[in-house]
């Protein structure tokens, strides 16, 4: 099935910055992915753990200036906290939502999240995007 950011926002209700295409296609994808200050990483074993399904209307992964909202169909990905950034486990394609950068879609897989950080000689700091 082929999803466009219209379908997204339609079937959500979050909505995207207006120099963004409505009707691109998103490609899903099973690699490592960046999505402005959001790191995910496909993740090889993911412990036990609390597990939920991702609610309808999406899950924030992070909220910087924006949020980075995951959104899946009913039954399809499971997620919990970590240490340093949510997990999640999806058995059919996602897609991660961001007003300013439109979305990207995930391959089916586990993924562990990160925030993005800059580095510099005397402090390390998060990137807010």
């Amino acid at each position: 099935m082929m999803i466009t950011l219209a379908t997204l926002s339609a079937r959500t209700g979050h909505t995207f910055d207006d120099h963004l295409d409505r009707s691109l296609t998103i490609p899903v994808l099973d690699g490592l992915q960046a999505q402005g200050d959001l790191l995910v990483i496909p993740a090889v074993l993911l412990g036990a753990s609390d597990w939920r399904p991702v609610p309808p209307e999406g899950l924030v992964l992070l909220d910087g200036v924006h949020p980075h909202v995951l959104v899946a169909d009913p039954g399809t990905c499971l997620w919990t906290d970590g240490l340093d950034g949510r997990s999640f486990a999806a058995t059919a394609p996602v897609y991660l939502m961001h007003p300013e950068h439109g979305a990207t879609g995930l391959a089916p897989g586990r993924y562990v999240t990160r925030r993005q950080r800059e580095w510099r000689k005397t402090v390390e700091l998060p990137v807010f995007d």
